[in-house]
């Protein structure tokens, strides 16, 4: 999966965060963090990560652990030691050797554009 350009924040690890977050660019969790995460750029949870969300991305990375919902994302990596335990709702769906994924998932058809998602998380 490619760069998408800079890194617009990092959650560390050691840190707990309980919300609403939204980003440009792209953003990596390595901590522990709750509620929503609304971009139409890449999320990175690392392995050290533990998520739990509603998210709404256009590429997700997952090396940690999220549970939740993946209500929209364009492209969904699970790498190894990586674990998903939600449904998700993805355009495309790459699950490595080691990684875990339990849960129900319904892919989006590639032809249908997806929903523009503005600032404060809304559909245009």
């Amino acid at each position: 999966m490619a760069d998408q350009g800079v890194l617009s924040g990092l959650i560390l690890k050691g840190t707990r965060i309980e919300g609403k977050l939204f980003f440009d660019d792209k953003m990596r969790i390595d901590g522990e963090f709750t509620g929503e995460i609304t971009s139409k750029n890449q999320l990175i949870i690392g392995k050290t990560a533990k998520v739990n969300a509603d998210i709404k991305v256009g590429e997700l990375i997952v090396m940690g652990e999220l549970r939740g919902k993946v209500s929209s994302c364009d492209s969904l990596q699970i790498q190894e030691g990586g674990r998903i335990i939600a449904d998700v709702r993805v355009k495309k769906l790459d699950i490595r050797p080691g990684a875990i994924f339990d849960g129900k998932c319904a892919m989006i058809d590639e032809s249908q554009p997806t929903k523009n998602i503005n600032q404060t998380g809304q559909n245009k």
